[in-house]
């Protein structure tokens, strides 16, 4: 059986268990959780974190992938240290977000994929942590010119380790097809990148038109958010694509992290499950009523995340 790497060092791929195909354990958005470390009360973060991992944990799910990127504030010795206290296997990324640093804009292509195989083989920062995925985003308006330089760079470093790239896109404009181009032209394999944020959009004939050029897709960003389609939409989309035989190419996630607590101020007093069970408590037993099999689900929720971290087959 193929290993994973996760924060705590590789796994056995068996373990892996239900999996969370899109999740953050703490984003700090422009960094200001590195850059500004007094703003925050960290021993109340790190507590909330860990309760709300180990009440994930205590409700059946055993792995997320946690797609955090420099540019959003990852901070692998943070998530380790909440991996080991919550009992939670935690999958890190490398790769940029939408927030692509200005040293990368000139950067030689294979220079910036000597970057992500860096964080891949030998570990990310000046840890012996290993990423066990690639991010990637290009958000409203498209694959910019900087974006696409991103795209380009983590295809490069897909096919010189074998580590998955999971993308963020932005579905209602159908950025996808434009990820997926670009990955093509770089001869990436295709069985090994999933297109994220897939359930911000319920047109099946486009999220039907990624899946047959060989992509995963994340199902994501439940229970969704104003403007957006709501959990039961995204349910809508999901058993269409089950239906048309596609449960082997999809996962299930949330987008989600337990936000950072100020200095100074109250953590806020839990006001019900934690948001990573969401699916678990409420998506999944739709699907079941609606008549998804078990068998999909399993694959949903365990074996194809299994496939896109390792690159076996079912």
């Amino acid at each position: 059986m193929a290993t994973v790497e996760t924060v705590l060092g590789p796994i056995d791929a068996a373990k892996l268990g239900v999996t969370l195909s899109h999740e953050h354990v703490i984003v700090g958005m422009g960094e200001d959780n590195h850059h500004y470390p007094w703003r925050f009360d960290w021993p109340a973060t790190r507590a909330n974190a860990i309760r709300e991992l180990r009440e994930a944990k205590a409700g059946g799910v055993d792995t997320v992938i946690d797609l955090t990127t420099p540019d959003l504030g990852r901070d692998v010795e943070f998530v380790r240290d909440v991996s080991r206290e919550s009992g939670m296997n935690v999958v890190a990324a490398t790769g940029i977000w939408r927030d692509v640093p200005r040293s990368f804009w000139a950067r030689d292509l294979d220079s910036i994929a000597d970057i992500f195989v860096h964080e891949i083989t030998t570990g990310i920062g000046n840890t012996t942590i290993k990423a066990g995925a690639i991010k990637v985003a290009n958000d409203v308006g498209g694959v910019t010119p900087e974006g696409e330089r991103i795209l380009r760079g983590a295809a490069r470093a897909l096919k010189r380790t074998g580590c998955p790239i999971s993308t963020h896109h932005w579905a209602p404009e159908q950025v996808g097809r434009r990820q997926v181009e670009i990955f093509a032209q770089e001869g990436a394999p295709m069985d090994r990148i999933a297109i994220g944020h897939s359930a911000d959009t319920t047109d099946v004939g486009y999220l039907e038109s990624l899946l047959k050029t060989g992509v995963y897709l994340s199902m994501d960003r439940y229970p969704g958010s104003p403007g957006r389609p709501n959990w039961e939409q995204r349910n809508e989309t999901v058993k269409a694509l089950v239906d048309r035989g596609w449960a082997s190419k999809l996962m299930l996630g949330h987008d989600y992290a337990p936000a950072p607590v100020l200095a100074g101020s109250t953590p806020p007093a839990p006001s019900g499950p934690t948001r990573y069970l969401f699916v678990s408590t409420v998506a999944v037993p739709a699907l079941r009523a609606a008549g998804v099999s078990e068998k999909d689900i399993d694959l949903m929720l365990r074996e194809v995340p299994r496939r896109f971290l390792t690159g076996e087959a079912g």
